[in-house]
């Protein structure tokens, strides 16, 4: 899994909104059972069991309650997680910001500034993925299916080895395709920021670009380098929507095998309609946060390969500026 612990250690700063995002989470996924609970049981009193409507009028309250309590907790979750981003986001800025004006021109000279502008922005800017939706994804893709777990072992224990068995294919994959991802998100960043750093190093330049008749020869290089950013960037989209595609079909199959075997069991009478009706309907459910996982791995991706630089500007110290200037990193094509 992609966890810096320098990221880490930012979001103890925030650990209250970052705990009630993931608490939140694991309360709407609470609530999404009841739901499962509810409605199965409502379902199967009225059409099989003969229950008239006003019998199950306080369960449809019950059902319409959960399902306003759910919508709410989404809600608040959201909020919560983009307090968390925003919050270390404005820090980490804050905290950069005044490192660069602390080490002066003798840092800044040997650095491109539009390197430093697009890591203060689009940098910064990458991290509220991270924070927003991996981190908390990571902690709920565990918290909710294991609950899931508790609930449907007791109920069906065949249904409950089909979960546990078919749950660890989704982030299998997921780790293998995010290592090819990894590498490309990291030869993303650098393409932006070669292009932030060269074209504004061209703006500033252009008096004496003009002056000795080379500007026009920069039109070339700045296209050559937009050109290396296009391709990074549809390779990373490339990989992206490959590993959305590999997840949504290992969890509708995983999904599918669900509903054959309870389907199966149903019509030889080994399980109840309620049982049946309520693993089915939790199933797309126990997949979900292993899928938004998923989703968040590639922000996470994202995210931690703009960290690198972040921390690389705020580890150096007065006296250890090498200046990097036109270094290794940020040659031109």
């Amino acid at each position: 899994m992609n966890i810096d612990r320098r990221l880490l250690k930012e979001a103890g700063v925030v650990r209250l909104y970052l705990a009630a995002t993931i608490g939140l989470g694991f309360l709407a996924g609470l609530a999404t059972l009841l739901q499962a609970l509810y409605l199965s049981r409502i379902t199967a009193q009225l059409f099989l069991e003969g229950y008239s409507f006003e019998q199950v009028k306080a369960l449809l309250a019950l059902l319409l309650l959960v399902i306003v309590a759910r919508a709410a907790l989404v809600g608040a979750r959201e909020i919560a997680a983009n307090r968390v981003a925003c919050r270390i986001k404005q820090r980490l800025r804050e905290r950069l910001f005044d490192h660069i004006l602390a080490l002066g021109p003798a840092f800044t000279s040997g650095e491109r500034t539009g390197e430093l502008s697009s890591t203060l922005q689009e940098g910064i800017e990458s991290l509220e993925g991270y924070f927003g939706q991996y981190l908390p994804s990571l902690a709920l893709a565990v918290l909710v299916p294991f609950t899931i777990l508790l609930f449907v072992f007791p109920l069906d224990p065949v249904s409950g080895l089909v979960f546990l068995l078919t749950a660890p294919l989704i982030p299998i994959f997921m780790i293998l395709i995010g290592q090819r991802a990894e590498t490309l998100t990291r030869r993303q960043w650098e393409s932006l920021s070669l292009m932030s750093a060269h074209f504004l190093d061209v703006l500033q330049g252009m008096t004496t670009l003009k002056l000795f008749g080379r500007s026009r020869a920069q039109v070339e290089i700045l296209a050559r380098i937009s050109d290396r950013f296009r391709t990074t960037t549809l390779a990373v989209l490339r990989v992206a929507f490959l590993s959305a595609l590999t997840l949504e079909l290992l969890s509708t199959l995983s999904t599918a095998i669900v509903a054959v075997e309870v389907g199966l069991r149903l019509l030889y009478g080994s399980i109840s309609f309620e049982h049946a009706f309520f693993i089915l309907i939790v199933a797309p459910e126990f997949y979900l946060p292993l899928r938004n996982l998923g989703s968040g791995f590639h922000a996470g991706i994202s995210g931690g390969a703009a960290a690198r630089r972040i921390f690389e500007i705020l580890k150096v110290r007065d006296g250890e500026m090498g200046g990097r200037g036109d270094g290794a990193s940020h040659h031109l094509p």
